[in-house]
């Protein structure tokens, strides 16, 4: 089995209908399962192609609706500082405020990730 691990990126794949054509494409025509749809990280030299969570679960929440299960990726962040990749659901999320989301990590800990408009 073959997994897809895509990153969301403004302007390129953040549209319902983009990713959506992607997701069938990616299942039913090559046989790979989109498997994680990675929020962009905050490294350098990319907030122009971040978007924001909020957009992200959005797409999410109307691709669940028009995809079959198996062609729904899972929508993830990797948290900083060795919290792990976590699913941007409502398991996940703790609380937001402005730009910053108290996101629960795989270790059970609470950690605070602001979302920045520039580069780090």
């Amino acid at each position: 089995v073959l997994l897809n691990q895509s990153v969301l990126l403004k302007g390129v794949n953040d549209t319902v209908e983009v990713l959506e054509e992607l997701c069938r494409e990616l299942m039913y025509r090559l046989g790979v399962k989109p498997y994680y749809l990675h929020h962009g990280d905050l490294a350098r030299g990319t907030a122009h192609r971040r978007t924001t969570i909020a957009e992200g679960r959005a797409l999410v929440s109307v691709l669940r609706a028009r995809l079959s299960g198996i062609c729904n990726p899972l929508y993830v962040l990797d948290l900083p500082d060795g919290g792990g990749k976590v699913p941007l659901g409502p398991c996940h999320v703790e609380a937001q405020d402005g730009e910053t989301w108290r996101i629960r990590g795989q270790d059970g800990e609470v950690r605070a990730y602001t979302e920045l408009v520039g580069d780090p």
